[in-house]
């Protein structure tokens, strides 16, 4: 996998073709700024390539996190057992399928 310094060093050596860019405003303090510009110049990336991958790594946990079902032992063992060896369809469900049929 490539580090977001692999980007943008082939986007500089015109290595790879860009996609059109869209625009993200942001408004923080000074204070926010400058801690912000520091971060970026002690990573060796530009403003942008530093929020963007510091951004982007933390948007694709959270989305990760929130798509993600991480079971126990003892879940995924009744979950797997429950795939294997399904119960027998009890009344309500046999006279919604019927209903569902129709």
């Amino acid at each position: 996998m490539y580090g977001i310094e692999d980007i943008v060093a082939a986007e500089v050596f015109g290595m790879v073709k860009t996609e059109k860019m869209d625009r993200i405003d942001l408004r923080v303090t000074r204070d926010q700024k400058e801690i912000l510009a520091r971060a970026a110049v002690l990573s060796g990336l530009s403003m942008s390539s530093f929020l963007v991958a510091k951004a982007l790594n933390e948007a694709k946990r959270i989305v990760s996190k929130s798509e993600s079902i991480v079971l126990s032992n003892r879940d995924r063992d009744l979950f797997y057992s429950l795939l294997k060896n399904p119960p027998k369809p009890n009344k309500n469900l046999v006279k919604l399928m019927k209903e569902h049929r129709k």
